[in-house]
C-alpha cells in the first residue's frame, strides 16, 4: 500500500467508523431523550468521573461553550450537577447525579448487549486485535500531529 492509498484508507475508515458509531448510538440516546452530544458527555462522566467543563469539552471534542450549554441542559434534566470551584469561580466541575448514573447504567447495558450480539461468533482475541489496531493507528496519527 502506498502513502496515497493509506491516506485515503484513514480518511474513509474514520468517516465510516464515525458514521456507524453514530448510527448505533443515536437511537439509544434518543430513546432516553438525549442528543448525541448529551449522550457522549454523560458517557464520558460515567466512564471517567468528574470533569471540568474544559476537560470535558476536550474529551468529547466539542467547543467549550457548546459543552457548557449542554451541561446546563443536562443539569436541568437532573442528570448532572455543576459546581463552581471554590478557589477559582471560572472553573466549573460537572459530575453525574444518581439519576444520571441510573440512565447511563441502562444505556451501558444496552450497548453491552449490542456489542456482545455483534461479537457472538468472534472470540475475545477479536476485541484485542481491534484495540491493538486502533492503538497503532492512533500512535501514527499522534506522530503526524507532532511533526507539525
Amino acid at each position: 500500500m502506498n502513502i496515497t492509498d493509506f491516506k485515503y484508507a484513514i480518511l474513509e475508515y474514520t468517516r465510516k467508523i464515525n458514521e456507524n458509531t453514530n448510527k448505533f448510538l443515536n437511537p439509544i440516546f434518543a430513546e432516553h431523550g438525549l442528543t448525541m452530544l448529551q449522550g457522549r458527555i454523560l458517557m464520558e462522566l460515567y466512564l471517567f468521573g468528574r470533569h471540568t467543563i474544559g476537560n470535558l469539552a476536550e474529551s468529547v471534542n466539542a467547543a467549550g461553550t457548546n459543552v457548557s450549554s449542554m451541561c446546563k441542559t443536562l443539569e436541568e434534566m437532573g442528570y448532572l450537577d455543576r459546581v463552581r470551584d471554590r478557589n477559582d469561580e471560572r472553573i466549573v466541575q460537572v459530575d453525574l447525579t444518581e439519576k444520571g448514573r441510573e440512565i447511563l447504567k441502562k444505556i451501558n447495558e444496552k450497548l453491552n448487549e449490542l456489542i456482545s450480539n455483534a461479537f457472538s461468533k468472534e472470540g475475545e482475541e477479536t476485541y484485542n486485535e481491534i484495540v491493538r489496531g486502533l492503538e497503532k493507528l492512533n500512535k501514527i496519527l499522534e506522530r503526524i500531529v507532532s511533526i507539525d
